[in-house]
This record gives structure tokens, C-alpha cells and sequence, in this order.
């Protein structure tokens, strides 16, 4: 029996990103998600590789559990395309991070067809040698974990001065070094200098109107991380227009 992993990880800015461009609720959302790794655990190689296919068989495909809503299959799998949870490129489509996300579910396959050839084994050799002891071969070692490289010495770190900017304006000043990693990440990502200054004063302002207490303000460099919640506070990706309003710096967000 086949089955994925949801993770509590899925519920943020992609989510939210692809409940917006289809109009839909977080439910449906996550049951196209759902539904999507569902179809790719028979569909996908396991690096999410989609051998031999297009958007319109996807979309075929997901028509199958669509009965009941009101949503396009075509508009959906443009949207998973649009908001990274499908990678489009030379060599076909992908489900991004499959790999990632299903990781629990091919090492219990794996687990499962190394116990069934190794029960197979044994009841050869105890046919072949009823008399002789079985010797079991051990199970397969996982492969040691990466290791993450190792950050920049602090005394050897020279910033840049808009992130010193983004420094000042953030309202918690720990770990300077791997904030700044993070933050040249994201800049690779395609945010703007601008973009990440702005997200820093709205949260900062948020935390100074809320009397939010410092253990429960965000690291920096988790509030730059991979999963971007600074985005939380960009009320479009302009950079053009992301000037705060010194007045009401939340009017972006439409609060008063």
C-alpha cells in the first residue's frame, strides 16, 4: 500500500501563493497537493522527474478527483507550475523537492523490498541446504548525512551597507554572520535590497505595536530563510513603490 507524508511545512507563502492565484480555500489547496503527490508516486521518478509528460496530462489525469469543484484543471496546474510546486524545464516537468517531501515513503520501500529479497534468499538456501545454518547478509547502511559548510568567521565578515541597513532596522540583533548568508541568498533568489529593508521596518513596527517580547521575535536569519516569511510584509514584489510611508508604514498591508 502506497502512501505520501504531508508535512506542516507546506502551510506558507507557496500555499498561500497558489490559494490566491486559483481563488480557492487552504483546504482545497492542500488536497490538490494531496492529490497531485498521490498521482505522483505512480507518475514520478524518485529524484520527481515526470518521464513523458505535459501539462495536459496532468491535468487529465487530476480531472479524476476534481468532481465537485469549481476549478480548472488546466488553471491548477498552471498555478502549481507558476508557484514552484511543479518545476518546468528543457528536459520536461518535475515535482519540485519529491525527493524532499516523499523521502520517509522510498526508504520503506526500499526497507520493504530489501525484507522480501531477503526472505527469498533464505528460503532458497533452506532448500538448497536444509542442513546448514543461513547466514543473513546485514541491511544496507544509510548514506551519512550532508554536512552543512561551516559560516564565515564573524571577525572576518564584511557586510555590505544595505544589509548594515537591514541590520539597524531589524528589531533583534543575534547572529549577524548568518543573517548576512541568508540575506545574500535571497538576493540571488531575485528580492531587492529594497524589498528586504521594507520587509524588516513592517515586521519591526509590527513587533514595537504589539509589544511583542524578544524571545518571541524571529531570528533573522530565519525571518530571511528558505522559507521566506519576510514576505509576509511585502504588499507586492515592485521595488519601485516599496518607500515606506512614514506616516503609515502598514498602509501596504491595509491596516490602519
Amino acid at each position: 500500500m502506497a502512501w505520501i507524508s504531508v508535512h506542516e511545512s507546506i502551510v506558507g507563502p507557496k500555499l498561500r501563493d497558489l490559494r490566491k492565484r486559483l481563488k480557492c480555500s487552504q483546504w482545497e489547496a492542500e488536497g490538490i497537493l494531496c492529490s497531485l503527490w498521490l498521482w505522483g508516486l505512480t507518475n514520478a521518478a524518485k529524484d520527481g522527474f515526470l518521464p513523458c509528460t505535459g501539462r495536459e496530462d496532468i491535468a487529465a489525469d487530476l480531472s479524476g478527483t476534481s468532481a465537485g469543484s469549481k476549478l480548472s484543471t488546466d488553471d491548477i496546474v498552471d498555478a502549481l507550475i507558476e508557484t514552484g510546486w511543479i518545476d518546468e524545464g528543457e528536459d520536461g516537468l518535475s515535482l519540485h523537492d519529491w525527493d524532499v517531501w516523499q523521502e520517509q515513503w522510498y526508504k520503506a520501500k526500499a526497507k520493504r523490498e530489501y525484507d522480501a529479497k531477503r526472505k527469498r534468499e533464505i528460503r532458497k538456501k533452506q532448500d538448497d541446504t536444509a542442513d546448514e545454518p543461513v547466514e543473513i547478509a546485514p541491511p544496507p547502511a544509510e548514506p551519512a548525512p550532508k554536512e552543512e559548510p561551516a559560516a564565515a568567521p564573524l571577525a572576518d565578515t564584511k557586510y555590505s551597507k544595505p544589509f548594515e541597513e537591514f541590520w539597524e532596522a531589524y528589531p533583534k540583533h543575534d547572529e549577524k554572520a548568518g543573517a548576512y548568508k541568508c540575506y545574500k541568498a535571497r538576493l540571488k533568489d531575485g528580492f531587492s535590497e529594497e524589498e528586504i529593508l521594507f520587509a524588516a521596518k513592517g515586521y519591526a513596527m509590527r513587533c514595537q505595536r504589539e509589544h511583542t517580547e524578544r524571545k518571541y521575535i524571529k531570528q533573522a536569519k530565519t525571518f530571511l530563510g528558505p522559507s521566506t516569511p519576510f514576505t509576509d510584509f511585502l504588499p507586492s514584489r515592485q521595488p519601485a513603490k516599496l518607500v515606506p510611508d512614514t506616516e503609515n508604514p502598514f498602509s501596504g498591508f491595509g491596516e490602519g
